[in-house]
């Protein structure tokens, strides 16, 4: 492949989006858990750094968040991948039954609390996740936790329909894509777990998040996350597949056009949705304001941290090993990998 001189300063994030990430303290507590859970085999390198590199979100998506924040996210973003890892990793291929029997196994654990005898180390931590919350909302808090249920089961439910995708590849559409993508993408839930920490009494009132017009917003971020990981992966997903499901990737075919066009396309896109985004954030804001005078801080940091969250996930790729490479048609990843020698000596805590 060629290398191109592109560049992700050509999606014009607003300055006041930019966020530093935390410190990492969170990631050998969640280390342990997710060994007691069986998610990660113990001192295992390949697992070692599969577990940085996953939980490493967690201090760039909340970097204002405590210790115990930290850790609610970067148990999510183990949970995410203990799942899809068992679809995307080859474990059970395209036995169309088996996946099927996976989603709803995973369903039954959000959707009725139930696991079964012979659990995956996801289902066991998608339990845990699930229970946790349940704790933490109480009984004030019921609509944030029937929220985070809904979106976990709206993730697991979107996995099957965005593996046949692949299969139909060839007659694959930009707003099919899409559409499918931003709740694929898995940042719904991510979402709910800001509302859970920056808002810890529930003192904002619940309906507030039900406006369409913050639905919208959250659809349009899941977007963004969704575009700029296609922009980052590209390389990596060209070498290991050649990115069947990557929107850089299929719209140089559908459109008849070379990369450096393709990334125009889409960063055009990406600008369109983020002034879309900044006037529906300022109208929401606008409206609540005078309810939200005892809480406005709460208020504010929940609306701030969508956007912050769609320029965190920018932070993240520039510097994760994941897409580093002299190669990268992107200048901001062009450089040697890191070694993750100093993160955590996980095997030896």
């Amino acid at each position: 492949m060629d290398i191109k001189n592109l560049s992700l300063k050509d999606i014009k994030f607003p300055k006041s989006w930019e966020t530093k990430p935390s410190k990492i303290e969170y990631m050998q507590f969640v280390y342990q858990e997710a060994i007691d859970m069986k998610v990660w085999r113990k001192d295992n390198e390949i697992d070692i750094l599969t577990h940085h590199h996953v939980t490493d979100l967690s201090r760039f998506f909340w970097p204002n968040a405590d210790f115990e924040g930290l850790v609610l996210g970067a148990e999510l973003m183990v949970w995410f991948f203990a799942f899809d890892d068992l679809f995307d990793g080859g474990f059970i291929d395209d036995n169309e039954n088996e996946q099927y029997r996976l989603v709803n196994r995973m369903n039954k654990v959000f959707l009725e609390g139930t696991i079964e005898d012979d659990s995956t180390g996801a289902e066991r931590m998608g339990y845990y996740l699930r229970n946790k919350v349940r704790a933490i909302c109480g009984e004030k808090r019921q609509s944030t936790f029937h929220r985070f249920n809904s979106s976990c089961v709206q993730w697991v439910d979107s996995i099957i329909p965005f593996i046949k995708l692949k299969r139909n590849q060839k007659s694959l559409d930009f707003n099919l894509y899409i559409h499918h993508r931003k709740f694929n993408i898995g940042a719904i839930p991510c979402f709910l777990v800001s509302e859970i920490i920056l808002d810890p009494m529930s003192n904002i009132e619940c309906f507030i998040w039900l406006d369409s017009r913050w639905i919208k917003m959250s659809e349009i971020i899941c977007e963004i996350i969704a575009l700029v990981n296609d922009c980052v992966s590209y390389e990596k997903e060209i070498k290991e597949n050649g990115a069947p499901l990557n929107s850089l990737k299929f719209i140089q075919i559908e459109k008849n056009l070379n990369l450096q066009e393709s990334f125009e396309y889409i960063s055009n896109y990406l600008n369109e949705l983020i002034n879309q985004y900044i006037e529906l954030e300022t109208s929401f804001i606008k409206s609540y304001k005078p309810i939200t005078s005892n809480y406005n801080s709460n208020f504010i940091a929940i609306v701030e941290h969508l956007h912050n969250m769609s320029f965190a996930n920018v932070s993240w790729s520039t510097q994760t090993p994941r897409y580093l490479s002299q190669t990268q048609p992107f200048l901001e990843l062009r450089r040697n990998k890191k070694i993750i020698t100093k993160i955590y000596d996980l095997k030896n805590k």
